[in-house]
């Protein structure tokens, strides 16, 4: 059997020219839409500078006025020590890694030299640190147990910070039937929305080239299929030949293609969109200021097989409430008590996107559409929520969630 045995690993100066710069600089970074800082200064802080306003003086007999000290807003961006390790089946690993090098023309299969070897290896576990670094970035929560637990990530921290207060994150909630809406131009409506409602501040920074709409899967495709439908033959085109990227009035639209997690991380709203200034939230990367950081890869005789491994520290955070304009939607919702009788009863509802939710409450509707009883707040916590409904001919219901952001939504019961 074919096997890889040769042990290598990275550290120092290595670690960061061959394995992680490559990873977090250059295109690839630019298209996560947001800062990344890679080995800056521990504690790495966030900062983004304040615009000045009017900083020119009037000369007077006594000479110039004293200037003031710049304004700059900053956040320091907690990190976390991570491991990555992955094992492989030595004919597996073999074969993933030779599907590499036998792709390139360039390469003699007759003679690899264990610096092809070496760079195969290396590629092919730094786009699965990515990946994990990626994925965590955004939906990282370290209150679970399993998926994503390393770090908080981006939507933990701007939801919790969500409200209608001054300094809060605002936005609003997207109706549950967003997907399935036959309206027309739906996902433009609702990228124009995150504009109209977003803070002044933001707007201002338009000029620089930095704002960013950062959405799921299901809004791009959304807005793409929008596109598509427009009667023009660049549309036309378009349709047949891809785009290379979407914008929406100058701004670029980047799919931050979570789709795949969020089903795994059912505390999260399954579908969001973000209008923010991309310098406004940073991912940082450290491997040269904590001891123990190292990468490694190497073979395991007794179990037969190749074993990959990265220590490094993590995190990642947002400045500034008011340069965020977010809309929240994809909560879900089943009643696991059974069928609600006429006269009401007991009724437990266990709720995906729970992480989004302030409140719920359950009304009783007769068959005519008219409200049966008063609407009833349910109680509970994380996935599980329970009331008591009272009703004389109740023949339907409604769940009404009332989101961190101050906004209510429908959802549709299963």
């Amino acid at each position: 059997m074919a096997k890889i045995e040769s042990t290598k690993s990275y550290e120092g100066r290595e670690l960061e020219t061959i394995f992680f710069r490559p990873m977090l600089s250059g295109p690839n970074a630019v298209d996560l839409g947001i800062k990344v800082m890679y080995n800056m200064p521990v504690p790495t802080t966030l900062q983004f500078w304040k615009r000045g306003g009017d900083i020119l003086q009037k000369y007077t007999a006594a000479g110039w006025n004293g200037g003031e000290s710049a304004s700059k807003f900053q956040k320091l961006i907690q990190l976390f020590k991570v491991k990555a390790e992955v094992g492989y089946s030595a004919e597996d690993y073999f074969n993933m890694v030779f599907e590499q090098i036998a792709g390139r023309a360039d390469v003699n299969l007759d003679d690899l030299s264990g610096t092809e070897l070496e760079a195969a290896e290396t590629a092919l576990f730094r786009d699965a640190i990515a990946e994990s670094i990626r994925a965590t970035m955004w939906l990282g929560d370290t209150d679970r147990s399993d998926t994503l637990a390393t770090f908080d990530g981006f939507m933990k921290r701007l939801l919790a910070d969500s409200g209608s207060e001054e300094n809060d994150v605002h936005g609003f909630g997207i109706d549950a039937d967003f997907v399935s809406s036959q309206e027309p131009d739906v996902a433009e409506s609702l990228l124009k929305k995150l504009w109209n409602t977003a803070p002044e501040v933001l707007k201002a920074f338009k000029a620089q080239g930095n704002l960013v709409y950062l959405v799921t899967s299901d809004i791009y495709a959304k807005y793409e299929e929008e596109l598509d439908n427009v009667v023009l033959e660049s549309a036309y085109l378009a349709k047949q030949n891809g785009r290379d990227g979407l914008s929406y009035r100058g701004i670029p639209v980047i799919d931050i293609q979570v789709s795949e997690y969020l089903k795994q991380c059912v505390d999260m709203p399954q579908s969001f969109a973000i209008l923010t200034d991309r310098r406004n939230l940073a991912m940082a990367v450290n491997t040269s200021d904590f001891p123990g950081t190292e990468i490694r890869m190497w073979y395991n005789p007794d179990q037969m097989e190749n074993r990959q491994r990265a220590v490094f520290m993590a995190g990642c955070d947002y400045l500034l409430p008011e340069m965020v304009s977010m809309a929240i939607g994809g909560v879900s919702a089943e009643v696991t008590s059974g069928d609600i009788p006429a006269s009401g009863g007991a009724v437990t509802v266990k709720v995906t996107g729970y992480a989004a939710i302030k409140s719920l409450s359950i009304q009783g509707f007769t068959a005519e559409g008219s409200a049966d009883g008063e609407a009833v707040t349910l109680s509970g916590s994380k996935d599980e929520y329970t009331g008591s409904l009272s009703g004389s001919n109740i023949a339907s219901v409604k769940l009404t969630a009332t989101l961190v952001n101050g906004a209510q939504i429908e959802i549709p019961l299963k």
